[in-house]
């Protein structure tokens, strides 16, 4: 029903590329950090979609309320010292009842993970007596693009509690990410 949808960190478009059969009747955005995504979805993906590279300071270049749905794929699960702003400034571009749909890792994330044999699995075994009692509110792996974030998902709601309305929550809806669904208040 949306007219204005943006994928945040759309990569090369990876999700967009799926509403081809709306494009005609909606103004469809993506944006991404990485200037070669971007370069490649300008070249390969423009028409019917427009895109802009952004930076990892929290502003994008749209008026207030100008977004029906804003959608975040793997991109909060590697935000770590600005989420709470990015959320914001999300937030300031969602038109009032505006939906907001994350994924991060949390607690279903981190138990999922720690059972495979994965990279992920023995970084993860070096933290287990960190976060193995679910007694954190959330934590990083690494640092700025290549940081695995981690939240506990009570804390997360409580995070997004003064400006969001928390629709849905559901673990499992992005690979082992936990799927947020938010509306703008």
């Amino acid at each position: 029903n949306g007219k204005r949808i943006m994928e945040f960190g759309c990569a090369a478009g990876r999700m967009l590329r799926w509403f081809n059969d709306v494009a005609d009747r909606c103004e469809i955005w993506g944006t991404d950090i990485s200037g070669d995504h971007i370069v490649w979805c300008k070249q390969n993906l423009r028409p019917p979609f427009n895109f802009f590279i952004t930076t990892t300071n929290p502003h994008l270049p749209f008026e207030d309320n100008y977004f029906d749905l804003i959608y975040a794929g793997s991109v909060f699960s590697h935000i770590d010292d600005m989420a709470d702003t990015w959320l914001l400034e999300l937030r300031r571009i969602l038109k009032p009842g505006g939906r907001l749909f994350i994924t991060v890792c949390d607690n279903d994330t981190l138990r999922i993970n720690s059972t495979d044999n994965s990279d992920l699995s023995r970084t993860l075994a070096c933290y287990k007596g960190f976060y193995e009692n679910n007694d954190f509110d959330m934590f990083t792996i690494a640092r700025f693009v290549r940081s695995i974030v981690f939240y506990d998902r009570d804390y997360l709601s409580k995070l997004v509690a003064p400006i969001f309305d928390v629709i849905s929550i559901t673990p499992t809806a992005y690979g082992s990410q936990t799927g947020v669904l938010l509306k703008k208040r």
